[in-house]
């Protein structure tokens, strides 16, 4: 009897332990968050891969967390889309599936992860799924974002948002109409109007202006050797930077984030 106490004890014990692994991690410089731009699970040839590519080869200490659909708001206090699967990605994990459902709730919201991680500095790139909303609402839900930020301690030149780019050029159909430059300007607008004092925003228009890939106001559709996820199925996905437009994209923002770039970053007050 003393035996079987003794082992049922102890494999209490073990479930304990590894009940609690989910929600421990190693700490990180920089905690990277994200919607699909920063976390497609279907695809190699999106922002997230390309940035975490570069932020490795750097030697930066980072995570990166990203989720399909997601706004600020899925991220704070709302449950809508915790079913979507969650990518995570550090220097050694290039893109690893937490799964959606299974994933555990501390792997969803910013200040679980502020507190697994401790991180330094933020980057948050959001935007795209708000293209339809209001100004009023994309400015509450990056304001309550910023807020949580503040009250953790990371502020100023800690906090980061990176805003939307130009739309992906299509073989046929824009399969996403609310994404043009009309609304990617209301969004860039609304970000800076509300946080551009209480954090640093890179300007995601303005960095790819000067892009050999953009034909007007549409970036062109060039694959990356050996990623999937640029033609095909996704030949009409105008919302997707996909290709050497998101590894462009990528790499610049590593370069401003990393502080090696060579040029200055974009100015918060610059719109276009």
């Amino acid at each position: 009897m003393t035996l079987r106490v003794l082992f049922l004890s102890a494999l209490l014990s073990s479930s304990s332990s590894l009940a609690s692994l989910p929600c421990e991690g190693e700490k990180a410089e920089l905690l990277i968050l994200g919607d699909s731009q920063t976390g497609a699970n279907w695809t190699t040839s999106y922002f997230g891969n390309f940035i975490q590519k570069c932020l490795a080869r750097q030697g930066s200490s980072f995570v990166s967390y990203a989720r399909g659909g997601t706004q600020p708001i899925h991220w704070m206090n709302h449950s809508g889309l915790d079913r979507i699967d969650t990518v995570f990605r550090s220097p050694s994990e290039p893109h690893l599936n937490l799964g959606g459902d299974s994933a555990p709730i501390c792997k969803k919201r910013l200040v679980q992860l502020i507190g697994i991680h401790q991180p330094s500095r933020v980057l948050l790139f959001f935007g795209d799924n708000l293209l339809s909303a209001s100004t009023d609402e994309i400015r509450k839900q990056f304001r309550e974002m910023i807020r949580i930020l503040e009250n953790k301690g990371i502020r100023g030149e800690n906090c980061i948002l990176l805003t939307p780019t130009y739309e992906m050029a299509v073989a046929s159909k824009r399969n996403i109409p609310s994404k043009n430059l009309e609304n990617t300007l209301k969004v860039l607008r609304a970000v800076q109007t509300e946080v551009a004092a209480r954090c640093r925003i890179i300007n995601g228009l303005e960095i790819m202006k000067d892009s050999p890939l953009l034909k007007g106001d549409i970036l062109a559709r060039e694959a990356v050797e050996g990623t999937s996820g640029c033609f095909g199925p996704a030949a009409n996905d105008n919302i997707h930077y996909c290709g050497k437009a998101a590894q462009e994209l990528a790499e610049k923002v590593c370069e401003t984030v990393t502080g090696n770039s060579k040029s200055d970053a974009p100015e918060n007050g610059k719109l276009f």
